[in-house]
């Protein structure tokens, strides 16, 4: 499981709830969620999905949605932020990791400024961004990364 994703559950949240991975890949997350008693679903374009369109949960609304490492693959980046806030309930938390613009190995365009204004459009609140290196140690990778790790809150209905 993404340790920063489960930091992140650890210090947000008191209980387990609902979350939903956008771009799940291999349901290592989904997983790991689930062994902390989440009530988790995963979609991929394995599964059917494209996130390049619109997609509703018939298990919406969820406490968390994230995205790991599959917003850098989409030519059409804000569906995802919509798809992300139109399956959170209000307060839920959207929680995304991609490669930065400085990272040599991922060659993406995506910045942190840009990244937020995207966040901003769609109406999220309490937005937050910070870029750090890590190494990834996975077979046939063996490098360093630059990661840029977003977190931010649905608007609350006024």
């Amino acid at each position: 499981m993404n340790e920063y994703l489960k930091q992140f559950v650890m210090s947000a949240f008191k209980k387990s709830g609902k979350a939903l991975d956008l771009g799940a890949g291999d349901f290592i997350d989904v997983a790991g969620l689930k062994e902390l008693d989440w009530e988790c679903e995963g979609v991929d374009i394995k599964t059917g999905i494209d996130l390049e369109n619109p997609y509703k949960s018939g298990n919406a609304p969820f406490d968390l949605v994230y995205s790991n490492y599959a917003f850098q693959k989409l030519k059409n980046r804000k569906q995802l932020i919509k798809t992300a806030y139109d399956n959170l309930k209000d307060g839920g938390w959207f929680f995304l990791h991609t490669f930065d613009k400085s990272d040599k190995a991922a060659k993406t365009d995506i910045s942190a400024k840009l990244l937020s204004e995207m966040l901003k459009s769609e109406n999220f609140k309490n937005i937050s961004t910070r870029i750090f290196d890590y190494y990834d140690n996975d077979i046939g990778h063996k490098h360093w990364h630059r990661i840029l790790e977003a977190v931010s809150q649905k608007n609350n209905k006024l």
